[in-house]
């Protein structure tokens, strides 16, 4: 009896030896770098006659219910497409890695089955006030989803290269019923939002307001704003401490990137700059409780960080169980004389946990011992794998791009991007997936 006690007991702490073991890996291991996956989406429009007209730049895609929504920008030659609605449909958020079989097909097939409808810009008119609801054509306007079923469309440049002038309203396409509306765009007593273009907005679907970043023009490129669907409105922000180069929107927080503060060339590296909205209007309206806060990052080999760029995306994406990144890739530099350099790297940012889950119990932990540091605003260049991916050109990268459309796809796991201009100036009409490929570089976790 003593012994089958004592192998008890021996057994229980090998077990217990064994669970301390595991719990220490998995809190040393590292949050990045990531690896991704990349891939292709082929021009799924009509042949040969509608091929070319999803190759543009300077403007947005805009993901609704698994499908993606272009809009508006330029076209091959540079002139303004047409104002109709462009949709491609993804693949499922259950499809965690791509379908070997739906890429080993002829050369005409796509990676995925991707559906291509246009809903061409028909002229209705209000009955109220007989004015024609279609949003007039534009480029480098901002564009969000709202509510799973509405595009909601605001600014950008006109014919004319100038902003668009439309009294700051917000052009509303209604996914079901395939139509256009025109929401008020009053701003507060007192204060007057300028026409804009090359502008960021986000929907925070928890609380219903809409948030706009920037711009440019005069004294606009710091401008921070908020829409209430209520009182159908504007009212003014805090504004951002530096020009944004690329903003996104995660967690209830507002993020900016920018060249770092009082260095015009973004030769020292980079910032971030995060704007909390709080939890409720009551929050919001407390004195001192909407402030920008700023994490400076540098660029050199000892503490990576990606170059400052234009026209390139940030955009959250999360592993499922509580770790949160931003994405930013691709875009491309600007020396003052307008040549650039393009770029082809995928960097992210980890971004703090939030609530209860398990990478905040992990960081937590990890706060706690000296030996560990913590990843949080920290930058690693993504470490991409490659996918089982043929193409008739081979093709298993996007290149080097910029002035393209992205946003968030998969339920948060992934990123959809169309579109762009090339290294060679030329406009792009094909369309990428990135997607987390095994978890982190050492090893298969995600937390």
């Amino acid at each position: 009896m003593a012994g089958t006690v004592a192998a008890a007991i021996a057994a229980e702490q090998v077990v217990a030896t064994g669970v301390e073991a595991a719990a220490a890996v998995a809190i040393a291991a590292p949050t990045l770098p990531l690896k991704v996956s990349l891939t292709q989406l082929r021009n799924p429009a009509p042949r040969p006659a509608d091929h070319t007209v999803l190759n543009r730049s300077h403007h947005t895609l805009t993901v609704i219910d698994n499908k993606a929504i272009i809009f508006g920008g330029q076209d091959s030659s540079g002139k303004l497409c047409p104002p109709g609605i462009h949709t491609l449909t993804l693949p499922e958020p259950s499809s965690s890695q791509p379908n070997p079989a739906a890429v080993a097909g002829p050369a005409d097939a796509a990676p995925y089955p991707t559906a291509y409808t246009c809903y061409p810009s028909f002229p209705l008119q209000d009955a109220a006030t007989g004015e024609v609801l279609v949003p007039r054509p534009r480029s480098d306007h901002a564009a969000c989803s709202r509510g799973g079923r509405f595009l909601l469309v605001h600014g950008g440049r006109g014919t004319d290269g100038g902003p668009v002038d439309e009294g700051n309203c917000l052009w509303q396409w209604d996914w079901e019923n395939l139509s256009w509306a025109k929401l008020r765009g009053d701003s507060q007593l007192g204060v007057e939002m300028r026409p804009r273009w090359g502008h960021d907005m986000f929907m925070d679907e928890a609380q219903g307001f809409l948030v706009l970043v920037g711009g440019r023009g005069e004294g606009l490129e710091t401008e921070t704003w908020m829409y209430d669907f209520n009182a159908l409105a504007w009212t003014t922000l805090p504004r951002v401490p530096a020009r944004p180069l690329a903003a996104a929107y995660a967690g209830g927080k507002v993020y900016v990137v920018s060249r770092a503060l009082g260095d015009g060339g973004g030769r020292l590296g980079g910032a971030v700059h995060f704007l909390d909205m709080r939890e409720s209007p009551t929050e919001r309206e407390k004195p001192g409780a909407l402030v920008w806060k700023t994490v400076d990052f540098p660029a050199n080999p000892l503490t990576p960080g990606p170059k400052p760029r234009e026209g390139g995306a940030l955009v959250p994406i999360t592993t499922g169980y509580g770790r949160a990144y931003l994405v930013y890739m691709f875009g491309s530099s600007d020396d003052g004389e307008g040549k650039r350099e393009y770029y082809s790297d995928v960097w992210t940012l980890q971004l703090p946990t939030k609530g209860f889950n398990p990478a905040s119990a992990k960081d937590k932990v990890r706060k706690e011992l000296p030996i560990i540091e913590s990843d949080e605003f920290r930058w690693a260049e993504a470490e991409i794998v490659p996918t089982e991916q043929v193409t008739e050109e081979g093709k298993v990268h996007p290149g080097p791009r910029g002035l393209f459309g992205a946003d968030s796809c998969l339920n948060g796991r992934g990123v959809v991007l169309w579109g762009g201009v090339n290294a060679k100036g030329e406009k792009e009409g094909d369309g990428w997936i990135l997607r987390l490929a095994y978890g982190y570089a050492d090893n298969d976790r995600w937390e």
